[in-house]
């Protein structure tokens, strides 16, 4: 005959949460404090006592249940940090399509030690079938009310000390007052903390000198209006950085399509990726209005509805017919939100274009381009000239290809790699390019238009990263695979009869930049604010990012200077060849409050076009 096991239900909650968080912490923050355990705590326990004070009787199927969520989104939180190396918020956790984009990837993020989230269920579990019950001892309804009483204001202590600085960094916030709390602050602060309003004395020249330029009228640049009145093709790629631009791999290049166009083009071999956490969306963002992302969630959440100027608007009242393609659903980043506030007549999605050839997420690159070679087709008969924002999908992380679509001979060592995998796809999708190049030639427009080739971010990070991928890309490179490698995106403007040869501009950049430098080429003068400069013309930049670096954080010519996060301290490098650098406390201080200001500045500018509640 079995015995009973008897527990007291306080143990047995207090224990539950305890075994987590302590595998939680360590994982995110590699943290063992017992005092930042008991802080992260404390929120975790408060539904564990509701639960108990609402069900007296027989509680324990109801705490597995509580218990068994409590472990998912644990395990959720921990998979997207491994992924992104970012702890996410409450609103990344909610996007369907995020998560969908890490169960993907689950075989390169999950590790054995994880089952540890569960360890505590499989205890009671295994309890049972043991001794056949467990018999809980209950907590009286007082001293309940009690515990719960005082979990609440232990947290609104945590609260009280929390809100009065606005969360940047979600990762060390987390570290240092607990996750949940960390989240409930930043839903306080959004929806409780003024708004800045737009100052009317904004003052472009000051912007540029804040950056270290001399201002020039954006007319009297030498670029201005060498593109002017020709066609405008915009083709951003899922996941490409600029290592992959004229590299080669046993003698086949992995863009030999866009190595032709190269030809033609000039090649900003400089420019940083500068997305918060809309991710593709935010890159969209940054190139048609020159504006910074809220970064903590995608600014696309926040559009109020009110028309804003852009790149699309200025193209609309130049006699363009402005058009976006996107083999996805409209509403996801609510983009169904975000291209009527930018302009754009027309837009294609997953409705128009054909569900077919599905590589990863959606549509092949192939599908998307016949698409937009049919339209642009039509928009040729009726002698329109156009504006075409085309985003591709097919280089997309886990970056998985069909065999028939792998136009790579891979070395062996390459083969089944994550780096493998992602030459692969960038490959098909260069080819891709290659095709609609070809189909502008035949229409005859080709020497009549300008094609701007960007990557909306990275695409090798995190832990499927692993060592063996990081010794490939140390062989592919040179070196070892540094943050600058990472976040370094390609951006190649391709202007027929103008530019004759390639040309590699060097000066620094970020995609804030495009508008203003494309704007510039087609000689089209910008008198909306703006956070951006023209490459052509402005050497010097100072560059902030928000989400996938910690506040305060900046690149500028010199350095590159990332601020404390939950895992690293301050760190400083010197962006010639990424080496590690002393700190030079007062030259930083200076740059990382120039750095705020400028974001100030275009956060104050958005919103005017946002609203404080989420559309979503």
């Amino acid at each position: 005959m079995k015995n009973k096991i008897k527990i007291h239900i306080i143990f047995l909650m207090v224990s539950m949460v305890i075994a987590k968080i302590f595998y939680f912490r360590y994982e995110l923050f590699n943290d063992l404090s017992i005092l930042q355990l008991l802080t992260e705590s404390v929120i975790w326990l408060i539904p564990y006592f509701l639960l108990i004070l609402m069900v007296m009787k027989n509680p324990i199927p109801y705490l597995l249940i509580i218990n068994i969520l409590t472990s998912i989104l644990m395990i959720m939180i921990t998979w997207y940090e491994r992924y992104f190396l970012i702890v996410p918020s409450y609103y990344d956790l909610s996007q369907s399509g995020q998560v969908g984009s890490i169960i993907e990837i689950v075989p390169y993020l999950y590790s054995f030690t994880d089952l540890f989230y569960f360890i505590d269920t499989f205890i009671i579990i295994i309890a049972v079938l043991i001794f056949g019950k467990i018999e809980i001892t209950p907590a009286s309804t007082k001293l309940n009310v009690v515990i719960i009483a005082a979990l609440f204001l232990a947290t609104v202590l945590v609260q009280l000390s929390t809100y009065k600085d606005t969360v940047y960094n979600v990762s060390s916030a987390s570290k240092q007052y607990g996750y949940l709390n960390t989240q409930l602050t930043q839903m306080l602060q959004r929806n409780f903390q003024e708004t800045e309003v737009v100052d009317s004395d904004f003052d472009y020249q000051e912007l540029i000198k804040l950056k270290n330029n001399d201002y020039l009228p954006d007319l009297e640049h030498k670029s201005f209006g060498l593109a002017k009145d020709r066609h405008l093709f915009i083709i951003q790629v899922e996941s490409m950085q600029e290592f992959v631009v004229g590299m080669s791999i046993e003698n086949q290049e992995i863009t030999p399509n866009i190595n032709k166009l190269l030809e033609e083009s000039t090649e900003f071999s400089n420019l940083f990726q500068q997305i918060g956490a809309g991710n593709t969306s935010d890159s969209e963002w940054l190139l048609h209005t020159s504006l910074y992302p809220k970064g903590m969630e995608p600014t696309t959440n926040f559009l109020s509805g009110k028309p804003m100027p852009s790149l699309v608007t200025d193209l609309n009242e130049n006699d363009y017919h402005s058009m976006t393609f996107h083999a996805d659903d409209v509403e996801y980043w609510n983009r169904d939100a975000l291209y009527p506030v930018l302009g754009f007549q027309t837009v294609y999605t997953d409705i128009e274009i054909p569900n077919e050839d599905v590589i990863g997420i959606g549509s092949s690159d192939a599908v998307l381009f016949d698409f937009v070679t049919e339209k642009v087709k039509e928009n040729v008969q009726l002698e329109k000239r156009m504006y075409a924002n085309i985003m591709t999908m097919t280089s997309h992380t886990p970056f998985v290809m069909p065999k028939k679509d792998e136009l790579l001979n891979l070395p062996d060592e390459f083969e089944g790699t994550y780096v493998g995998n992602y030459l692969q796809s960038i490959r098909y999708t260069d080819e891709q390019i290659g095709r609609f190049v070809t189909e502008l030639k035949e229409l005859g427009i080709y020497d009549e238009s300008v094609i701007a080739i960007f990557g909306d971010h990275s695409g090798l990070h995190g832990s499927p990263m692993t060592d063996e991928d990081n010794e490939l890309m140390a062989k592919l490179l040179g070196h070892t695979y540094s943050l600058r490698d990472r976040f370094t995106i390609p951006f190649i403007v391709t202007i027929p009869g103008i530019f004759n040869k390639h040309i590699v501009n060097t000066n620094l950049g970020g995609q804030i930049d495009m508008m203003p430098t494309l704007s510039n080429l087609l000689g089209i003068e910008i008198k909306s604010p703006i956070m951006g400069q023209n490459l052509f013309h402005y050497k010097n930049n100072l560059l902030g990012m928000r989400y996938y670096l910690p506040s305060g954080s900046f690149i500028n010519n010199e350095h590159f200077y990332i601020g404390e996060n939950a895992r690293f301290p301050k760190r400083f490098y010197d962006m010639n060849d990424m080496s590690r650098i002393d700190l030079d406390l007062p030259y930083i201080e200076k740059n990382t409050n120039i750095i705020y200001e400028i974001l100030n500045i275009s956060d104050s500018i958005t919103n005017q076009y946002t609203s404080k509640d989420s559309q979503n």
